[in-house]
């Protein structure tokens, strides 16, 4: 499985936690918009009721003024629709608050007041009924009168207190939506900035590994690849030199007489001669060459995409680079040369064979007098 750069894992968290954003700002506005809808629903059902409802008391006077002052057919008929509606519309006022949220405490008084009413109601509605038949003396119309207005009077303040109850109710209940609604919102941040931090966490950790992974495969001292990322590159490279057939060839370098320059300068002056000769094969070579420091002042450098001329025309080109290059401090003086090995990859190598052609032909630079290119 190839691995995932800090740049990509980057851009996939990034795109993963934007749609993990859209979907918590999706489900909050579908919340929201749910919310809204049904917050109130059921209150505002019922004060659409009580307040048709409130209606009444006023419409019971009229009828009554009016089959008071010209007892009709007609008036009487609409007092007798008004006594019969009234009944059936507190069941249902009175079914509605049993099934709703609020406190029977808070609405028994109010069911009480309109219980009375009802059991006025069949009285009323005898006495008007007498209306019609026989007509009323004078005590028999002051004690419907009386009658009515103690109905008139229980309905409307039972139906004005109830209607500022569930106005109440469902201002409270708005409150507590906009609360919930805070507190959802708060959870989603929470969520939102709990999976920002995972992903972050995730990040430093990719780097932290990928830094560790690139320690293990760098030279401490000049800053070039070690010997692991040779053999990491050198599988890779001959395994599309196999499929394709371009070539690729490997260099060997070694330092000579190196231990002379630690022995009569030191150390220190050694490691700063080391560094500049990495800077300098850095130099000479292609960003896709490979320069590897395999230890001590031996060096090498995977080509691709070069034949055995091309790798010895670059061998050459070090070898005289290496010749003119200044040396640090006290060792200004001295002249530092370089015995290079080239071979070129053939069909079937693996890297031991590579690396086995190119070191014996280090060693014939070496016994030919150094400072050459052997291939």
């Amino acid at each position: 499985m190839r691995r995932l750069s800090s740049r990509q894992l980057r851009a996939r968290l990034l795109l993963a936690f934007l749609l993990l954003t859209g979907v918590c700002a999706l489900a909050f506005g579908y919340y929201l918009a749910e919310a809204r809808r049904l917050v109130g629903a059921n209150y505002t059902a019922m004060v659409t009721d009580v307040v048709r409802a409130q209606e009444d008391p006023t419409r019971l006077r009229l009828s009554l003024d009016n089959l008071l002052a010209r007892p009709s057919p007609g008036h009487v008929a609409q007092a007798n629709d008004l006594l019969w509606r009234i009944p059936l519309r507190i069941e249902g006022i009175r079914r509605q608050l049993e099934r709703s949220d609020l406190p029977p405490a808070d609405y028994r008084p109010l069911l009480e007041e309109l219980a009375w009413v009802e059991t006025r109601l069949p009285r009323l509605s005898e006495a008007v009924s007498a209306a019609e038949e026989e007509g009323l003396a004078e005590p028999d119309r002051e004690a419907l009168l009386e009658l009515g207005m103690a109905v008139e009077e229980s309905l409307a303040w039972a139906y004005s207190e109830l209607n500022e109850l569930l106005h109440q109710a469902s201002a409270d209940q708005r409150r507590l939506m906009v609360r919930l609604t805070l507190a959802v919102a708060i959870l989603l941040l929470l969520v939102l900035a709990a999976a920002g931090a995972v992903m972050v966490m995730l990040l430093k950790l990719h780097r932290q590994r990928e830094a560790m992974r690139e320690q293990s495969r760098t030279d401490e001292l000049t800053g070039l690849f070690n010997r692991r990322r040779l053999l990491e590159a050198a599988a890779q490279e001959l395994e599309r030199r196999a499929r394709h057939g371009t070539p690729l060839s490997l260099l060997l370098l070694d330092l000579d007489h190196f231990k002379r320059v630690n022995d009569a300068f030191g150390h220190p002056l050694g490691d700063r001669v080391l560094i500049g000769f990495a800077g300098l094969l850095e130099d000479q070579t292609r960003r896709v060459d490979l320069v590897v420091r395999l230890g001590g002042e031996e060096f090498a450098i995977l080509v691709p995409d070069s034949g055995l001329a091309a790798a010895r025309r670059l061998a050459e080109r070090i070898r005289r680079a290496v010749g003119e290059m200044p040396l640090p401090g006290a060792a200004a003086g001295r002249r530092l040369t370089v015995s290079i090995g080239v071979a070129e990859a053939l069909e079937g190598d693996d890297f031991d064979r590579l690396y086995g052609r190119a070191d014996r032909c280090l060693y014939r630079a070496k016994e030919g007098g150094r400072d050459r290119v052997e291939a």
